[in-house]
């Protein structure tokens, strides 16, 4: 993956150009919604390539990457966890009074492989050696805390769980020899085609909210927490993994690098409409404040990412 850093810029600006067209559409021409929603199903089941195609980046990275030596999983991999569970628990806490917003509680907890790398390739050319394969781990591990989440947390339908369990593992079970030639292959397809359709699909929905009031609710407020709760998370675990082997960088290098964990996109659409299909204005309030987490994560990272390295 580390080798297609270049091109996570150009599929990232796809990804946005498809979702913004998807979100003008909803709200200027009458009924786009609901003639888009057939579409919905199939962009889900697309997914299996992306679920795919980080099985594959696992298989690749266990076998000749970061992670061959593995108490090279320490760091990324308490990172990935206390990255995932902080978020998770301060939505709760936030919306614990509510119990239908309270279920999207997993909505915060997955980092977007493909923007955080993108942002990096922008802001990152100061960090130190290493950060790279950092977030890269830390974004693997974290997306795939998320998809053991969906299999077995959300009470998805049997569909969905396949679809996001099946595909990794079936990426994880693909020999070795086979990992980078499948991931060249795939990774064009995922960047131009599977994750611009669903970014376009996920937002063509009519906003029946503004925005001030999508992000003053509750859904809204424990989804922007996760901006707070990644930092926090991923710094706390990479400072405890750390603890565990002596190849680390400086705790200083992880909290920089953790503001792109609060970066959520295509997963935390995923399970925003699992929790939340049912539920148009929770689902819209969860979107919106997605997309500003998202927004304010990467002010933070051209902030944090350009200071030069003491």
């Amino acid at each position: 993956m580390l080798k297609l850093i270049r091109s996570e810029k150009n599929a990232a600006f796809f990804i946005i150009l498809a979702a913004v067209i998807g979100l003008l559409l909803a709200n200027t021409l009458e009924g786009f919604s609901e003639r888009v929603e057939p579409l919905h199903h199939y962009s889900e089941l697309a997914l299996a390539l992306f679920f795919f195609v980080i099985g594959l980046e696992l298989k690749s990275e266990l076998t000749h990457g970061v992670f061959v030596k593995r108490k090279a999983l320490f760091v990324p991999g308490f990172a990935a966890v206390f990255g995932a569970l902080i978020p998770a628990a301060l939505y709760f806490l936030v919306t614990s009074s509510d119990p239908v917003a309270n279920n999207g509680w997993a909505i915060p907890m997955a980092t977007d492989i493909t923007f955080a790398l993108a942002v990096f390739a922008i802001f990152g050319s100061r960090m130190p050696s290493g950060s790279k394969q950092f977030l890269l781990a830390f974004a693997i591990l974290d997306d795939l805390l998320a998809i053991l989440v969906i299999a077995v947390f959300l009470g998805s339908d049997v569909t969905t769980a396949l679809l996001v369990t099946g595909s990794a593992i079936v990426g994880l079970l693909v020999p070795s020899k086979f990992t980078d030639r499948l991931q060249n292959s795939l990774t064009p397809l995922i960047h131009l085609v599977v994750l611009p359709l669903y970014a376009f699909v996920s937002l063509a929905i009519h906003l029946d909210t503004t925005i001030v009031a999508a992000l003053t609710s509750l859904v809204g407020i424990g989804v922007l927490l996760r901006v707070l709760g990644k930092s926090v998370g991923i710094t706390l675990g990479a400072y405890i993994g750390s603890k565990f082997t002596k190849d680390v960088l400086p705790i200083s290098v992880y909290a920089r690098l953790s503001v792109l964990g609060g970066i959520g996109f295509t997963v935390a659409f995923f399970v925003n409409d699992i929790v939340f299909g049912e539920y148009p204005i929770y689902h819209t309030q969860a979107i919106v404040a997605s997309i500003a987490a998202a927004i304010f994560s990467v002010a933070l990272a051209s902030v944090t990412l350009r200071r030069k390295a003491k």
